[in-house]
């Protein structure tokens, strides 16, 4: 029996990132998070080293778009030539042009799929292949094309299809869209996909496989970021191992708050849950006396979370609820009443017509315009919905916060 095949396969590097909202509100936070995807990369090298992998996929999105520039290609020609086994790269939308291709090129152990499917052998040269690697590249941004369908593997070889596409999605999608069933029947056993920025399964035959981007680069990226390792025996996939790759982690920490949980007790559960040096989001749910404090001292009650964490808060989400039946409340005919109200046919609202409500009792000019219209209904309708949860909590107190 011939000895096991491993390699890795990782997409969606992203270099050059340049996080720029988190750059100029926090200048280091800035410069961390713009270092953190060339981290990720160097994790990459270290595990293929570590474990001797026979080779190393990378399945598009390499680099950022604009932001490819000398050193973010000279980086990654760097990390190759510090992989000791060859590398296999299929581009993507965002680094379909790359300006320092010819003045930087790659070192040996790289080979670049082209914009016309193309088929490379391990081993190469005049050693009996073991795995044949069927990909393609793209050639623009915006591709409609299933690129997928160009790829068909040996019969008497394990194949590896690598592609950067969009399976499942939308079919209007502009980026190689195609379903999971037309994948099957093509003589691919394994296909490492790029281009979803989350890791997933999609099938074990063939195995079809995203591993997500490998450093998450906003909130809406939280949890652990990575590459997969997988072992071939026999011409069949035996084992799939997902490592983390991330030098920094967006934490989503979710809380539920009821009648006796206070301040105190709200702290140390998002301490207990918190991965240390995470840039955690903090979700609260549920109904309790907190509604009213996260609601009118916010600012406070995450400058106390950063402070007990030691992790930069990202965001402090309120989703709860005041402590009352809203629709009992609405019976009674007062001023409350005809708030809550008001929240309730906010609901039944369209998302054009929520912008022309906001932007009519704001200070509100085309730019601010801009921003509402980008946002979906549900979105719109969350901000209403947290407008009039906050009111009541200024009604109901009677304070002058």
């Amino acid at each position: 029996m011939a000895a096991p095949i491993r390699f890795i396969h990782c997409a969606d590097l992203h270099l050059g990132s340049r996080f720029v909202g988190i750059s100029a509100e926090d200048p280091e936070l800035g410069k961390k998070m713009i270092g953190s995807t060339f981290q990720a990369l160097e994790n990459i090298v270290n595990k293929a080293n570590r474990e001797a992998v026979d080779f190393v996929v990378f399945a598009g999105d390499i680099f950022d778009d604009k932001n490819e520039t000398p050193y973010s290609r000279g980086y990654f020609a760097d990390a190759l030539s510090r992989i000791n086994a060859p590398c296999y790269i299929a581009y993507g939308n965002h680094d379909y042009r790359r300006r320092w291709e010819d003045s930087i090129p790659l070192p040996p152990n790289a080979h670049v799929f082209g914009p016309v499917a193309e088929t490379f052998y391990y081993p190469s040269g005049d050693t009996e292949p073991l795995v044949e690697l069927v990909g393609v590249s793209h050639s623009k941004k915006e591709t409609p094309e299933n690129l997928t369908a160009h790829i068909r593997g040996s019969s008497d070889l394990f194949t590896i299809g690598v592609v950067h596409c969009d399976v499942n999605g939308p079919m209007d999608s502009k980026y190689s869209p195609v379903r999971s069933s037309e994948m099957y029947n093509n003589g691919v056993d394994y296909w490492a996909l790029g281009h979803i920025h989350k890791a997933q399964i999609i099938s074990e035959d063939p195995y079809m496989i995203y591993p997500g981007n490998t450093q998450g680069r906003d909130p809406g990226e939280s949890g652990p970021r990575g590459a997969y390792l997988i072992t071939i025996a026999d011409d069949k996939v035996v084992k799939t191992e997902f490592f983390e790759t991330q030098a920094v982690m967006w934490q989503d920490i979710e809380i539920s708050i009821d009648e006796k949980m206070n301040l105190s007790a709200f702290i140390d559960e998002i301490v207990s849950k918190r991965v240390e040096n995470a840039l955690i989001r903090v979700i609260v749910t549920g109904s309790g006396p907190l509604n009213r404090d996260l609601r009118l001292d916010g600012d406070e009650i995450k400058d106390m979370i950063e402070s007990t964490t030691g992790c930069r808060c990202t965001g402090l989400v309120v989703r709860t609820f005041p402590m009352m039946d809203l629709k009992e409340r609405a019976q009674v005919g007062d001023f409350i009443s005809t708030v809550i109200d008001m929240g309730s046919r906010m609901s039944l609202k369209t998302a054009p017509e929520l912008v022309d409500i906001i932007c009519t009792t704001t200070a509100s000019n085309t730019y601010i315009r801009s921003v509402f219209e980008s946002m979906g209904p549900d979105e719109l309708r969350a901000l209403a919905d947290d407008a009039v949860k906050l009111i009541l909590e200024h009604m109901i107190g009677g304070d002058d916060r």
